[in-house]
């Protein structure tokens, strides 16, 4: 994130809120963050969308997160794996190439 350098104190404080996030379901991730797309990535096994990824907007739209999110309801935990980070525009290029369901730069 080097390049993005300007927009580190805006991830530094989304990264503090969802540190101590207790969500148990994509209703309450949107309830915390409005802005925030919850991705839905077509199950072919079973005909259906099932949700999986979240998108961030970060600092009035100018960086996207994309996390992959696991409920532990017992726990009333939520951990994100990040998946891919970048400006707006680089995240209109994945999106174009419908690579937003499956990217993953941080394996």
């Amino acid at each position: 994130m080097n390049k993005h350098s300007q927009y580190a104190e805006a991830l530094n404080a989304w990264i503090s809120i969802v540190e101590d996030c207790c969500w148990e379901k994509p209703q309450d991730i949107l309830n915390d963050f409005s802005s925030t797309n919850i991705l839905h990535k077509r199950d072919n096994k079973q005909s259906i969308k099932s949700p999986e990824r979240a998108v961030f907007d970060i600092k009035g739209n100018h960086i996207r997160i994309i996390v992959k999110y696991q409920f532990f309801t017992k726990q009333k935990k939520c951990i994100l794996y990040l998946k891919w980070i970048g400006t707006h525009a680089e995240y209109t290029k994945i999106c174009d190439k419908n690579q937003q369901y499956d990217i993953n730069l941080f394996k």
